[in-house]
């Protein structure tokens, strides 16, 4: 038989090596109340408190946070099995005034592990809590250079395809309009050409910047070419749309690029397009966006075309520049 001194020792161990993890560890009831809180050195970055013992998570947590874990805390006793459970938590929802003082939301999963069940107590489960919040950063962040463009920092062809159709689905579902712009930039070769890519790289970056300031909260801009670029307006009819598009080509034919080689002129053709009743597929609205487009190019570019439009559109700054 194990003597009780070695008893005592062994759980003074246990305890020792449990006290000492960065990560927390809850022993919680089937009713949501805390029995235990072992370890958790970094408190700062996680959700534990020292008066947690014999406290419930409806009296700590707010109700959406309870709810949810309560939930995965019964599924694991139920079941028997593992469950595991991501999820964000700011200091400002918890009722510890020292972590309120901290802002930065934390991102945590939880491992829930059931305990096998003991006579006369009742069933309950091990919620062990990691901070994974550097590891979501890391994810956000890689998602978000997936994206975008290299070069201009603007979206890139696949998100802005992604996008579009989820735009386009809100838009027929709530009735609600949608337009779209293409433009490209006019003679892209001929600078190549003249200056070089690494200047032509440098007349992309001052495009999308200059299109950008004059953009509405809202749009989303994509380099969805080599010197093409998308506009989605979501909510937006075509007349607000066609004035943006050709107050966006007048300020770039006003906003000319100074280089060492000397300034180099820069014009834009557009192509406006709006979800019109009969579109049942989003390829519909960016083909009549490109159409346009391709009208703004025949009638001798630098102007911004709607794709209802016959010839009305005017040319800004130099005609066919």
């Amino acid at each position: 038989m194990v003597s009780s001194n070695h008893s005592e020792e062994l759980c003074a161990q246990l305890e020792a090596v449990a006290n000492s993890l960065a990560d927390p560890i809850f022993v919680i009831d089937y009713d949501g109340r805390y029995l235990a809180v072992l370890g958790g050195q970094a408190r700062s970055k996680h959700i534990s408190a020292p008066d947690l013992v014999g406290r419930t998570m409806q009296e700590v947590l707010p109700e959406e946070k309870w709810r949810l874990f309560l939930a995965v805390v019964r599924n694991a006793i139920d079941t028997g099995n593992l469950q595991l459970c991501d999820f964000q938590l700011s200091c400002d929802q918890e009722n510890d005034p020292e972590k309120k003082a901290q802002s930065e939301p934390q991102w945590f999963q939880g491992r829930v592990y059931p305990v096998k069940p003991q006579p006369g107590r009742p069933p309950s489960a091990v919620w062990l809590t990691i901070n994974v919040s550097e590891q979501k950063r890391m994810e956000e962040q890689l998602k978000r250079l997936s994206d975008m463009d290299d070069l201009t920092g603007v979206y890139n062809r696949r998100y802005y395809l992604r996008r579009l159709e989820s735009e386009f689905e809100i838009a027929r579902r709530r009735s609600q309009t949608l337009s779209m712009i293409f433009l490209d930039a006019d003679h892209f070769k001929k600078i190549n050409d003249q200056y070089g890519h690494i200047q032509g790289d440098r007349v992309l970056q001052h495009l999308t910047q200059t299109i950008a300031r004059h953009m509405r909260a809202g749009d989303i801009l994509a380099r969805v070419g080599g010197e093409e670029f998308a506009i989605l307006c979501p909510a937006t009819g075509l007349p607000e749309a066609l004035a943006l598009a050709k107050r966006i080509c007048c300020m770039v034919a006003a906003t000319p690029i100074q280089t060492e080689h000397g300034t180099i002129p820069l014009t834009i053709s557009l192509g406006v397009a709006s979800l019109c009743d009969f579109d049942t597929v989003s390829g519909q609205l960016l083909r009549r966006a490109d159409h346009a487009l391709y009208k703004a190019k025949d009638l001798g570019r630098n102007r911004a075309c709607s794709s209802t439009e016959n010839s009305s559109a005017t040319a800004i700054g130099t005609a066919g520049a």
